[in-house]
């Protein structure tokens, strides 16, 4: 946990160019009215309180983006203290100012869902050193790059990115099919089209799970909403089914209960609390460079 992230990221330019125009439609109309963006100068990024950094990368990004140099860049995933400067950039106060709001809201938010993630992680670890802790697809939508590179560097894994990558059936989708009995029969016909996917069945209870684990065409089944106490029943009944079908519990899991949670046995807790917490409390300091 402690060294560092490593996770890959694209940023796709058309992205950032979004980011900052929501910021800058037009002109930065301050720092042309008082006439100092051909001045050189320095901004720094720094964290007030003790944090996961995140989100570095893509404030960079924005830096880079709007003409100026960032010559530091704190190694994200780990915990920092408060007063570390996270992200320096040179350049023109144009390009700084510009920057500023928006690289330093998007390495707060990402600071504080890696932060988040990290305690949820090991919280749960502590319990049960087998559990998973997945980030759901519940990211807003413009920023999921931001959250899931963030998950990743707070130590969770990412349960599903969006539709194409797995298959997830839903109560949703199997009420068009006459309900489970009919999914799982549709589901054993289509195996050949779904490949190397994985399966994923949402079930409404324990006697749902057992079907399914049973039905010799599901890898996983997901469980929403279901207290501890019926989990770890489920989790049970499955694994005396079939020890490969893995389980996934979500709805509401949090800091406040992951351990609980974990205790169950599930393998797989799946959450997006971390997507709506609280940004990091972080600033920006940016100053003049004189004879440069």
């Amino acid at each position: 946990m402690d060294s560092g992230c490593h996770a890959s990221l694209y940023l796709p330019p058309g992205l950032l160019e979004e980011w900052i125009r929501e910021d800058i439609p037009f002109v930065d109309l301050t720092t042309t009215v008082l006439g100092i963006g051909g001045a050189p100068g320095r901004a720094r990024l720094v964290t007030r309180e003790r944090v996961v950094a995140c989100g570095l990368v893509e404030a960079a990004a924005v830096y880079r983006t709007l003409g100026a140099r960032v010559e530091l860049v704190h190694r994200e995933g780990l915990w920092v203290e408060p007063g570390t400067v996270l992200l320096e950039a040179h350049g023109e106060a144009s390009a700084l100012h510009a920057a500023w709001r928006v690289a330093q809201s998007l390495a707060a938010i990402g600071s504080a869902v890696a932060t988040y993630t990290r305690l949820m992680v090991e919280r749960a670890r502590k319990v049960n050193p087998r559990v998973v802790v997945a980030a759901a697809r519940k990211a807003p939508p413009g920023l999921r790059h931001l959250y899931y590179h963030c998950v990743l560097c707070g130590g969770a894994s990412l349960h599903r990115m969006g539709v194409s990558d797995t298959v997830i059936v839903f109560q949703n989708h199997y009420r068009f099919l006459g309900g489970l009995d009919g999914a799982l029969e549709r589901l054993r016909e289509a195996r050949s089209l779904i490949g190397e996917r994985r399966i994923i069945v949402e079930v409404g209870d324990v006697e749902e799970a057992v079907k399914a684990a049973r039905s010799g065409v599901v890898d996983e089944v997901q469980v929403d909403h279901l207290p501890p106490r019926r989990l770890a029943e489920l989790v049970r009944r499955v694994r005396g089914i079939n020890p490969s079908v893995r389980v996934a519990a979500s709805g509401g899991i949090s800091l406040e209960n992951v351990e609980e949670y974990a205790a169950t046995g599930a393998d797989f807790l799946v959450t997006s609390a971390p997507y709506w917490v609280k940004p990091a409390d972080l600033t920006t300091v940016i100053e003049p460079l004189e004879g440069r």
